[in-house]
């Protein structure tokens, strides 16, 4: 049942999140760093959860969400939260990020949607060159809750590693190794996911290497939004079947 399995994940994840929270109330707003890393730790873990709950699978070559529309929608929606949430609270790590390029939108949205291609192109490339397989396509009556899920979910991943990590590491760095160095912090967590939960390994860690280097070119070059949409719709097109 959808309340069943939303309500048995959200009961796994609730220790982590208690346990966030009082470091976030121990450790002072100025320890910026301090804080962001609490709020990666955290989601990592709730990512994580995701994939024993049967949110998700993952194969060497594809990913399908194995969960109905509404509880899709219902993650999605807490995603959304979790972005305003720690938009606001955590506005001291966010000083300087762009939610998109000096107000053009649409410019920023164009951004997105290359970066998506690119994403695809290349995971589709390696894909065919290494013959990985494919799990079963969903109803493309899923699509829609499937698009809803993939840019709200990863809205808020690419807030914490774009917008606040990426954002702060250019200050003590050039802007391209910044940009690196928060997509092989992005590959790395999800390490744990890719050896441990999921046993898919490698494909998954260049997979997502190669997502955190476009989505961080796209957000130097477009804002969160860009990011977020280069980020959600390859997300989308791997778990909609799309190659």
């Amino acid at each position: 049942m959808v309340s069943s399995s939303l309500f048995g994940y959200l009961v796994s994840i609730l220790p982590a999140g208690l346990l966030a929270l009082v470091l976030l109330l121990l450790i002072p707003r100025a320890l910026v760093g301090a804080r962001l890393a609490v709020h990666i730790v955290f989601f990592v873990v709730a990512r994580d959860a995701m994939s024993p709950a049967g949110f998700w699978q993952l194969n060497a070559g594809s990913m399908r969400l194995g969960e109905s529309a509404p509880v899709l929608l219902a993650l999605a929606g807490m995603s959304a939260a979790l972005v305003v949430g720690v938009a606001w609270l955590e506005r001291g790590a966010r000083e300087g990020m762009a939610w998109w390029r000096k107000g053009r939108v649409v410019r920023s949205v164009l951004w997105g949607v290359l970066g998506a291609v690119v994403i695809s192109a290349i995971a589709a490339a390696l894909k065919a060159a290494m013959g990985l397989p494919s799990l079963p396509a969903p109803s493309p009556a899923m699509y829609a809750p499937i698009l809803v899920f993939a840019l709200l979910g990863n809205a808020y991943e690419e807030l914490l590693f774009r917008g606040m990590l990426q954002q702060r590491l250019a200050r003590h760095m050039p802007a391209t190794r910044a940009l690196v160095v928060a997509a092989v912090l992005f590959s790395l967590c999800h390490a744990w996911l890719a050896l441990i939960v999921t046993r898919v390994g490698l494909p998954v860690l260049v997979f997502t290497l190669i997502e955190g280097l476009v989505a961080g070119f796209v957000y130097r070059r477009a804002g969160l939004l860009g990011a977020t949409l280069a980020h959600g719709l390859a997300i989308f097109a791997l778990a909609a079947g799309l190659y």
